[in-house]
């Protein structure tokens, strides 16, 4: 019987390399999460569904209705406030504001204080992160892979800490959770991918998958991709069906009911957030589309006349959708596939320009600085998000990079027999093409930039990754005694 090879262990210099990779990290986004005034995305509505769970808004003057949104700046000061519709919009989201409320009102019981500091939804969103990574190194460093522990650690400081997503840790959007979920099921599949099955590793990997699901609507269908995804490479490389596809499909299944669900829920803000998606669908993405858009608006049996609306977004419509254009109400997926099917050049020009829509990452249509008009943070806070935005080749580059190598690690010799650097690409691409054809689906063009969010990540995320894995690191461990 052959010995073991040796476990290595991490010696004190790669340990120290990624405390202090922690620590930049940490007071990287300390910049961003402590400013006065506040930076942090301003409320474009979204937050208000979520936060209204806990009965928690801004603090404003009572004459503003609560649940109003406020697109121009965002708000550092919270209090509790009694609602009329208190209807909570189902989400993995409310991990974060359930958290951030019982910390609120204990403050109520110590100190009396009925205004609170949003700060500290973004302290408790960095501290989930911070957990999470360190978990993620210790354990490569467990199985002796110092370069993996190396290239996590810095995704903190180089991608984690970036204003693209700092500017949503002192906010109730979403984003945040869909990162940390999507960052977590990754990193799960490629940590476990030939680790032998565990109720652990299992209940990991399926718990990440229904975080992300439930996370937002636009990502209801992503983990049970990243399922196929993980499916199709392990029957290619082990003959077999894999126990990471079946957790994955588990949790992404799970994830997927609760939206399911929910499209189905009755309420004032279900109607408005249906009536929104559908006018955003048909004015933004569908209609700019086509030469002709009366000729298409009769084809869906929407009122010809609204071809007028082309190019706007819901909001700028004169009154909710429905009310504004005649036949706007039963418009449906299904009729929107229809019309793709029939009219494939609308498909290709979508896309394309779904990708354009991508940029600016940092969000340029609703304010980061709190008591101004629209201000957006400083150049004096470095982001990638400003350097993609000036330079298009780079941010094309960018996107179509792993797409590339996707096809080149397929063409190589042996690919059946897979590797972590074709799981890791397979995963990448099919988590940026399910993003952005979900989000144009969904949303039209009206918002891309945001709802594509993940996208611009998990292409930083790849890239960098991918460099810093070429760092030799070999003397940095040593045997394990």
């Amino acid at each position: 019987m052959n010995p073991a090879p040796p476990r290595l262990k991490s010696s004190r210099a790669i340990v120290a390399v990624l405390v202090l990779l922690a620590i930049a990290a940490t007071l990287r986004a300390f910049v961003v999460w402590s400013h006065d005034p506040l930076y942090a995305y301003a409320n474009s509505y979204d937050q208000t569904r979520y936060t209204t769970c806990f009965h928690f808004y801004p603090d404003r003057p009572d004459s503003v209705p609560p649940q109003q949104n406020s697109p121009d700046a965002p708000y550092a000061r919270y209090r509790f406030i009694t609602t009329a519709d208190p209807m909570c919009y189902w989400s993995s989201e409310v991990a974060f504001g359930g958290a951030t409320a019982l910390i609120w009102k204990a403050e109520e019981v110590l100190t009396g204080r009925t205004v609170h500091d949003a700060r500290w939804v973004g302290a408790l969103r960095w501290l989930a992160l911070l957990a999470l990574s360190a978990a993620f190194s210790r354990a490569w460093l467990r199985k002796g892979n110092a370069r993996a522990a190396l290239a996590n650690t810095a995704l903190l400081l180089l991608l984690f800490a970036d204003p693209g997503n700092t500017l949503y840790l002192n906010t109730f959007y979403a984003e945040w959770t869909a990162l940390l979920g999507a960052y977590a099921l990754l990193g799960l599949i490629v940590l476990f991918r030939d680790e032998p099955p565990t109720r652990t590793r299992f209940a990991l990997l399926a718990f990440a998958a229904l975080v992300l699901a439930t996370s937002k609507i636009q990502h209801m269908l992503l983990p049970l991709t990243l399922a196929l995804v993980v499916l199709i490479l392990d029957r290619v490389r082990l003959r077999r069906t894999s126990w990471r596809s079946i957790a994955l499909a588990c949790g992404a299944l799970a994830g997927l009911c609760v939206q399911v669900v929910q499209l189905q829920r009755e309420g004032s803000m279900m109607d408005t957030i249906r009536q929104y998606n559908n006018a955003d669908v048909v004015f933004t993405a569908l209609l700019p589309a086509v030469d002709d858009p009366r000729a298409l608006l009769e084809e869906m049996g929407i009122d010809p006349d609204c071809a007028i609306h082309s190019g706007k977004r819901a909001w700028q419509l004169p009154d909710l959708p429905d009310r504004a254009c005649r036949g706007l109400a039963d418009f449906s997926r299904g009729k929107e596939l229809g019309v793709l099917l029939r009219h494939p050049a609308i498909a290709v020009r979508l896309a394309a320009q779904g990708v354009l829509e991508l940029d600016p990452w940092l969000a340029q249509n609703i304010g980061h600085v709190e008591g101004r008009q629209f201000e957006k943070i400083p150049p004096s806070v470095p982001s990638v998000g400003t350097l993609l935005h000036a330079s298009p080749v780079a941010r094309m580059l960018l996107l179509v990079l792993p797409v590339l190598a996707l096809f080149a690690l397929l063409a190589r010799p042996g690919a059946r027999r897979g590797s972590p650097a074709l799981d890791a690409t397979a995963l990448t691409v099919a988590l940026m093409v399910a993003t952005v054809g979900v989000t144009l689906l969904g949303d039209g063009l009206a918002d891309t930039a945001k709802q594509g969010h993940l996208v611009i990540n998990a292409a930083l995320a790849w890239l960098l990754a991918g460099i810093i894995m070429g760092v030799p690191v070999r003397r940095w461990t040593a045997p394990a005694q």
